[in-house]
């Protein structure tokens, strides 16, 4: 009966948790095929909204002056970095057997706009990379190519970073559910 109750539990935390962005091979895309999401803030002012959102983010981020820029009223841009956030499975030779997890680091922006009623998230964009003392950093691009050693997608679109796809959509869809959950509770306590 425990086992059932805490599956119950899991799956329900499942379909509250919002999935406002995929990673696709050409960055992140909305439900909808945008490169934003609208949130809706029902029968609340602009300023409000912005003012409710800036609180919240300022409570997730140690030093928010070190990740903002705003401008007052209309936008918030977070300029994030996160070390070693990314699990990502690599053979990091050919003569490997398995894949190797490999931890990268995540470096980002994330903008949000805002009108009466709503705010506009603009899907994110963001850099991976590790250090190697011998080398220095390595990054994870996007999409592999000649240039490139590795990539999250090779040239035809097909996946072949093992988990950074669902690393990265539930890294920003967790960051901005909880931008979002925060901003919509700030005067709750």
């Amino acid at each position: 009966m425990k086992k059932i109750l805490i599956i119950i539990v899991l799956f329900l935390n499942q379909l509250s948790f919002g999935q406002y962005f995929s990673l696709t091979q050409n960055g992140f895309i909305s439900k909808e095929n945008k490169d934003y999401v609208v949130i809706d803030f029902p029968g609340e002012k602009q300023i409000d909204i912005y003012k409710k959102v800036l609180n919240a983010v300022n409570t997730i981020y140690t030093d928010p002056k070190e990740v903002l820029s705003v401008v007052d009223g209309q936008s918030i841009t977070i300029k994030g970095y996160e070390e070693k956030k990314l699990d990502v499975k690599e053979k990091l030779n050919y003569l490997q057997i398995g894949k190797s997890t490999i931890k990268y680091d995540i470096s980002y922006s994330l903008s949000i706009l805002f009108k009466d009623d709503k705010i506009r998230i603009n899907s994110p964009s963001f850099e991976c990379r590790k250090w190697y003392d011998n080398v220095g950093w390595i990054y994870l691009r996007l999409m592999k190519d000649n240039d490139t050693k590795r990539g999250i997608y090779n040239k035809s679109g097909k996946l072949v970073a093992e988990g950074a796809d669902k690393g990265l959509n539930d890294y920003f869809n967790s960051l901005i559910n909880q931008i979002v959950d925060k901003s919509k509770n700030i005067n709750e306590w």
